[in-house]
């Protein structure tokens, strides 16, 4: 089996964060759901070196996943039941097991997506700083050097 990470960070080779979130609301389902689908859980997980993490749906604070850096890209997966849709256009990182779909191919292209997604917000943000010349390694500016004015 592969084990495999994403990049996420190119300039210093930094690996994405993945989560795969199980709904556990409702206990007997969630049982049937990770009971149908362990394998193809596992084969997702395996795919980006992802922890799988079992929550109560609504408790998962969506925002604070990011914001606080716990992942650069997840999915929940929940079971719905058959007559539900397998994503929404609004949550497409909240997949329905249940729904007659592929929803492997769904979920690795989603985490794909947010993984391009992170990176290039971690590229807008360091650009700036990658084009300033940095100090060679082992040297100390002196405070003459570092208070001297400099020329543009």
């Amino acid at each position: 089996m592969i084990r495999s990470q994403a990049l996420v960070d190119y300039g210093r080779l930094g690996s994405a964060k993945v989560a795969i979130f199980i709904d556990i609301t409702d206990a007997a389902r969630s049982y049937q759901l990770v009971a149908r689908h362990r394998e193809a859980i596992q084969r997702v997980a395996d795919l980006f070196g992802a922890k799988v993490l079992l929550v109560e749906g609504a408790r998962l604070p969506a925002e604070s996943i990011v914001e606080d850096e716990f992942a650069d890209a997840w999915i929940f997966l929940v079971s719905d039941g058959r007559n539900r849709s397998m994503t929404t256009k609004k949550n497409p990182q909240r997949i329905n097991l249940d729904a007659q779909c592929d929803w492997e191919n769904h979920a690795f292209k989603e985490i794909i997506r947010q993984i391009k997604e992170s990176t290039r917000i971690l590229e807008d943000i360091t650009a700036h700083y990658q084009r300033l010349p940095a100090a060679p390694l082992g040297r100390r500016q002196s405070r003459e050097e570092v208070a001297a004015p400099r020329h543009n």
